[in-house]
C-alpha cells in the first residue's frame, strides 16, 4: 500500500524535468580539484561571476540580536520592506515612494509564485505564460494552490524569432477556455527566460490592456532586472510604467537569487496590486517567511548605495564579458550552431537544429542525453517548452574551470553524436 496521499503521488508523478536534473547533478557537481569526474553544471541559472564580491559583504555583516531567534513577522520584516522599497526607487528608477504594506517577503521567487498562485487562482485554474519558459514554474503554481501553466508559443519560432506579442495571450486565452479550461492571470518574464530579451512598455501594455479586458491578473517577474548586459538601455521596469490599466490585479515579483546571485538564501519580493492580497497572504506566508537573522543581513546589505552601485557595475561588465567569450567558444565547436543574441541574464540560447540528424524531439532528446552521458548538463528546449525542437539552454555564468572542461566534453559529446545512427522504429 502506497503510504502517500493521492496529492502526493501525483506531485511525485509530475516533478518538474528541471527539478529533476538539478537534484541528479546536486549528487555529482564537478569541482576541478574536488570532483574532476563530476557533472558540468550548465542548466541551472546561478550566477558565480561575483562570488567573492559577495561572501566578502555578507562576512563584513555582524548584526546579532536576540530578537532574531524569534518568529518573523510573516509579510516580512518591515525593516527590510522599507529597505526594499528604497532601494526599488533608486536601482528600478522610480518617481515615487513604494508602499511597504504591499510588499510580502518570502522564501524565494518560488515561494512568492507559489504564494500568488494560492491567493489569485482556484483549483484547477490556468496561468497563461509565454513558452518557451521555465517550466520550474509548473510546480510553483501547481504544489499549494493546484492552478497549472498554460504555454502561449512565442510567434516565429522556426525562423528563430521568438516574437512576443499580445496576440499569443489573445490565442492561448481562447484555447483554453475551448478546452474547458478558467484563465486566472498571466505571467510575464521580463527579462525573458530563456531568450534574454528585453521588453518595453510599449510591447507589455498590449498584454495588460488584454487581461483587464478579460479580468486576468498579471504577475511580472523582473528577477533578471539587473542583469542586462552593458551598453543596453536602462531597463524598463514595470514599476515605472506611466499609469497600470488595472493595478489591483496586476503584481510585480522580484528576487536575490539572481541579480545578487543569492539563490541559496531563499528571498523573494511579491509587491502586490492591493494592500488586501498581503492581508490574505500573511497567514499562508507564514509556512515559508525567511528567517528573522537573513533579512536583517540583507536590509543591511541594501541599504549600502556605495555597495551596490559597485557590485551592480562590476557584475554587468563580467556577465557581458563572460556572456561573449562563452558564446564565442560555443560558436566555434561548429559552424552551424548558431547562438540567439541576448541582452540580459545568464543564458545563451543555442540552436542545434543543423546538428540534429532529423530536426524532431527525438533527436533532441538523444543528442542531449550523449551529451549529460559525457559529464555536461544543459536543459534541451522541450524541457522548456519550445515548440521547435533542436534548442538548448546554456549556463555561461558559472566559473572559468568549469567552462573549460565543459566545452571540452560537448565536443567530444557533438563528435559521438555525428557518428551515431539513428535508432530505428523497428
Amino acid at each position: 500500500m502506497n503510504t502517500l496521499s493521492i496529492r502526493g503521488q501525483q506531485m511525485a508523478a509530475c516533478v518538474s524535468p528541471l527539478i529533476n536534473n538539478y537534484m541528479a547533478v546536486q549528487k555529482n557537481p564537478y569541482d576541478d580539484e574536488l570532483n574532476p569526474n563530476g557533472i558540468c553544471n550548465f542548466g541551472v541559472a546561478e550566477n558565480y561571476l561575483c562570488e567573492d564580491e559577495l561572501i566578502s559583504k555578507l562576512e563584513s555583516i555582524h548584526i546579532w540580536e536576540k530578537n532574531h531567534i524569534y518568529y518573523p513577522n510573516s509579510l516580512g520584516q518591515i525593516s527590510l520592506r522599507k529597505t526594499l522599497c528604497n532601494f526599488f526607487q533608486k536601482y528600478f528608477h522610480l518617481n515615487y515612494q513604494l508602499d511597504p504594506h504591499r510588499m510580502i517577503i518570502s522564501s524565494g521567487l518560488s515561494g512568492v509564485m507559489s504564494l500568488v498562485s494560492f491567493l489569485i487562482g482556484d483549483k484547477d485554474d490556468v496561468l497563461l505564460i509565454a513558452s518557451p519558459y521555465y517550466t520550474a514554474f509548473d510546480h510553483d503554481v501547481s504544489a499549494l494552490s493546484n492552478c497549472a501553466i498554460f504555454p502561449c508559443p512565442l510567434l516565429e519560432q522556426d525562423t528563430g524569432k521568438f516574437t512576443f506579442s499580445v496576440e499569443i495571450f489573445q490565442h492561448g486565452y481562447t484555447k483554453a477556455i475551448n478546452q474547458g479550461l478558467h484563465p486566472c492571470g498571466i505571467i510575464i518574464v521580463n527579462p525573458h527566460n530563456p531568450l534574454g530579451d528585453i521588453y518595453d512598455e510599449e510591447t507589455i501594455r498590449p498584454v495588460l490592456e488584454f487581461a483587464a479586458e478579460k479580468q486576468l491578473h498579471v504577475i511580472i517577474d523582473e528577477i533578471y532586472a539587473l542583469s542586462i548586459f552593458e551598453n543596453e538601455k536602462t531597463f524598463p521596469s514595470f514599476l515605472n510604467y506611466k499609469s497600470i490599466i488595472d493595478p489591483e490585479r496586476t503584481h510585480f515579483v522580484w528576487s536575490l537569487s539572481k541579480d545578487f546571485s543569492l539563490s541559496g538564501l531563499r528571498l523573494g519580493v511579491l509587491y502586490a496590486g492591493s494592500k488586501a492580497l498581503c492581508s490574505c497572504g500573511a497567514a499562508v506566508n507564514f509556512l515559508q517567511v525567511p528567517s528573522t537573522i537573513v533579512q536583517e543581513i540583507l536590509a543591511v546589505a541594501l541599504s549600502d548605495y556605495q555597495w551596490i552601485d559597485s557590485y551592480i557595475k562590476l557584475n554587468r561588465l563580467r556577465l557581458t564579458t563572460q556572456y561573449e567569450n562563452v558564446k564565442k567558444q560555443i560558436e566555434n565547436i561548429d559552424s552551424r550552431i548558431y547562438v540567439r543574441p541576448s541582452k540580459a541574464a545568464f543564458f545563451l540560447w543555442t540552436d542545434f537544429r543543423s546538428i540534429l540528424h532529423e530536426v524532431t524531439f527525438e533527436e533532441e532528446k538523444r543528442l542531449f542525453q550523449i551529451i549529460f552521458d559525457h559529464g555536461v548538463y544543459i536543459v534541451s528546449g522541450f524541457f522548456l517548452g519550445c515548440s521547435q525542437p533542436g534548442w538548448f539552454r546554456i549556463i555561461f555564468s558559472v566559473k572559468e574551470t568549469w567552462i573549460e572542461e565543459g566545452i571540452k566534453r560537448i565536443k567530444l559529446a557533438l563528435d559521438v553524436y555525428r557518428h551515431s545512427i539513428i535508432p530505428s522504429n523497428v
